[in-house]
């Protein structure tokens, strides 16, 4: 599943389909920094792992375009810190 950037909404989103739900996060971009403010999954997709999948796609995508980053997400600031620290631990 590839990202989608929608830069008019300020959302960084998995393609699902509209009749199933959504899964986005929205973000600021400022020169070579992005602030990640909120993720967002409909209630339908949620408990199935969506939102860790999109954390991981958000991740890359920064990487990808090296980007400094804010989190400002409780979401997405736990999922760093643990796969980070997995990956500290290995």
């Amino acid at each position: 599943m590839k990202l989608v950037d929608n830069k008019e909404q300020h959302k960084l989103a998995l393609p699902i389909d509209p009749k199933q739900g959504y899964a986005f996060v929205r973000y600021g971009l400022r020169d070579h920094h992005i602030d990640l403010h909120h993720i967002e999954v409909s209630p339908g997709l949620r408990g199935q792992g969506i939102a860790s999948v999109l954390a991981e796609k958000v991740f890359a995508f920064i990487a990808e375009k090296q980007l400094d980053y804010t989190i400002y997400c409780s979401f997405l600031k736990t999922w760093k810190y643990r796969r980070d620290s997995k990956e500290n631990d290995n």
